[in-house]
C-alpha cells in the first residue's frame, strides 16, 4: 500500500479541482450523445411579433430569422439520435435550403387569399419533395420529432409574442405539409436507394476527377437527369451528380466532379475516391431533355466545366436516332487544358454530321503550375478565347434556338441573363439548377 503525504494529498486534490473545471468548460454533449436544449434560456432580444402580422408572415419572420437555422440544427440533434445521421455535423445548407422553401410556402399560402389552386401548388411541390426524400428514409416518428423541434425554436425565437394564434397556425401548416411530404414519398417507384461500386477512376485535370461505377440494380434515369448520392468521404452529405452516358442494362454509371473551393464534398470526394468505394444513388430528377415535337427546332447546348456532363449524356442518346436536329454545342472552361472532355466529343461530333463543336476558353493559355500542355483535339471552329456569354451571344440571339444550358451556378446566371439580354427568349432556355 502506498501512503501519500498532506502535501501530496492536498496537490493531486488541487490537479483534481481543475481537470473538473477544465472539463465543465468543454461542451461534449455532442460526442457523448447528448445536446444541450438550445431553448432552455430566455433570448435576450427575441424577434418583435406584431399582433397586426397576419401568422403566416409572422411564422415567416421567424424562419428567416439569422439564428434559426443554428438553434434549429441545435434542436434537431436534441429531439431524435437519428437526426445526427440524417443530416451532415454542418447543417447550414441543408437547412438553409429548408429556410428558403418555407419561406416561400408560408408567403405562397398568405398571398394566395384563399386560392385553392395557389394552394395546391404548394402542397403539390411538398409531394414532389418527399418524392425526393424518399432517400433519406424518413419514418411518422420523424416527421413528428422535426415538427416539435421547429415549434420549440420558433417559439424560443418569439419570446413573448408567441401565441395560440401563431401555435395553431404553425400546427395547420406543418401538418399539411408534413401529409403532402409522405404522400410523396409513398406514391414515389421504385428503390428508394441502390447501392454502386467504383470500378475506375480518372484524372483527366488537376481539379476534375470522372468516376466510373456499376450499380447493384440498374437506375432507370432519362438522358439528361441527375441522381442524389451519398459518398463514403462526407456522411449525411447528398450531392446532385448528373451521368455523363445514358442508362443501361449493365449498371454503368459514370460521374464528372470538380473540387469546388469550399465545397462540402467535392473537395473530399476529388481528393479521396478510390476503386471499390461504395456509394449510394437515389431517384432521378431534372428536366434537361431535347424537344422532339413537331416542328423540331434546332439545338444550342452551352456547356461550363463539368456542366458537359448532362449534355455529352443527351448527345450520347441523341446517337440511337437516324433523324436528328442541328445541335451547336459550346464548350468552355476557364484555361484550355480544362477542356478535358473535348476528345470525347470530337469522336462524337466524327461520326455525327448534326453537330458541331466550339471550345470556349476564358484564358488564352494554361497557367505554368497546371503541369505540361496537352495538345486539344482539331475541330471544325478553332478554339475562341473569352467568357462563354460573350462568346455565345457574339454569335447572335439564338432566338430560333430551344437552348439547354449546364455548368456552375455562376454560369448558369450569367449565361441566362446574357442570352435573354440579346434577344433570346426566356421560356426557350431550359437548365437544371444544381
Amino acid at each position: 500500500m502506498v501512503r501519500t503525504s498532506g502535501k501530496d494529498a492536498d496537490d493531486a486534490s488541487s490537479r483534481a479541482a481543475d481537470v473538473e473545471r477544465l472539463v465543465s468548460d468543454i461542451d461534449l454533449a455532442p460526442y457523448l450523445g447528448r445536446v444541450a436544449d438550445p431553448t432552455a434560456t430566455p433570448l435576450t432580444d427575441p424577434v418583435p411579433v406584431s399582433a397586426d402580422t397576419p401568422p403566416l408572415l409572422a411564422l415567416r419572420d421567424l424562419v428567416a430569422d439569422p439564428r434559426f437555422v443554428d438553434m434549429f440544427a441545435r434542436a434537431l440533434r436534441e429531439a431524435d439520435p437519428d437526426f445526427r445521421e440524417l443530416f451532415p455535423r454542418d447543417a447550414s445548407g441543408v437547412l438553409g435550403r429548408f429556410v428558403r422553401a418555407m419561406t416561400w410556402a408560408l408567403e405562397t399560402v398568405e398571398n394566395a387569399r384563399g386560392d385553392e389552386a395557389k394552394v395546391a401548388e404548394v402542397v403539390e411541390f411538398a409531394r414532389h419533395l418527399g418524392a425526393d426524400h424518399r432517400k433519406l428514409e424518413l419514418s411518422p416518428r420523424h416527421h413528428e420529432r422535426f415538427g416539435e423541434a421547429m415549434t420549440d425554436t420558433l417559439r424560443h425565437l418569439a419570446g413573448r409574442g408567441w401565441d395560440d394564434r401563431l401555435a395553431t397556425t404553425l400546427g395547420t401548416t406543418y401538418r399539411v405539409l408534413s401529409t403532402a411530404l409522405q404522400q410523396g414519398a409513398a406514391a414515389a417507384q421504385g428503390p428508394a436507394r441502390v447501392g454502386a461500386t467504383v470500378v475506375e477512376v480518372l484524372r483527366p485535370t488537376r481539379d476534375v476527377v470522372v468516376v466510373r461505377l456499376i450499380s447493384d440494380v440498374m437506375v432507370d434515369y432519362h438522358p439528361g437527369q441527375y441522381l442524389s448520392v451519398l459518398t463514403p468521404y462526407t456522411p449525411g452529405v447528398w450531392r446532385r451528380l448528373s451521368p455523363s452516358i445514358p442508362a443501361n442494362p449493365a449498371g454503368q454509371i459514370e460521374f464528372h466532379v470538380r473540387d469546388v473551393p469550399g465545397g462540402a464534398l467535392s473537395g473530399s470526394l476529388v481528393r479521396g475516391v478510390g476503386v471499390g468505394d461504395r456509394w449510394v444513388l437515389a431517384r432521378p430528377l431534372g428536366l434537361l431533355e431535347v424537344d422532339r415535337t413537331e416542328p423540331v427546332r434546332d439545338v444550342l447546348m452551352v456547356a461550363g466545366g463539368t456542366g458537359i456532363a448532362p449534355l455529352r449524356c443527351l448527345l450520347l442518346d441523341m446517337m440511337r436516332h437516324g433523324f436528328n436536329p442541328r445541335v451547336h454545342l459550346f464548350y468552355g472552361a476557364r484555361h484550355p487544358g480544362d477542356l478535358y472532355d473535348l476528345p470525347t466529343l470530337v469522336d462524337l461530333a466524327a461520326t455525327a454530321p448534326w453537330l458541331t463543336i466550339q471550345p470556349v476558353s476564358e484564358q488564352d493559355a494554361d497557367p505554368w503550375w497546371a503541369g505540361p500542355r496537352q495538345e486539344l483535339p482539331r475541330t471544325l471552329h478553332r478554339r475562341q478565347t473569352g467568357t462563354l456569354v460573350d462568346v455565345v451571344t457574339g454569335w447572335g440571339s439564338w432566338a430560333d434556338r430551344q437552348v439547354l444550358v449546364s455548368g456552375s451556378p455562376e454560369m448558369l446566371r450569367a449565361t441566362v441573363n446574357g442570352m435573354v439580354a440579346v434577344g433570346t427568349p426566356r421560356e426557350n432556355i431550359r437548365y437544371d439548377r444544381p
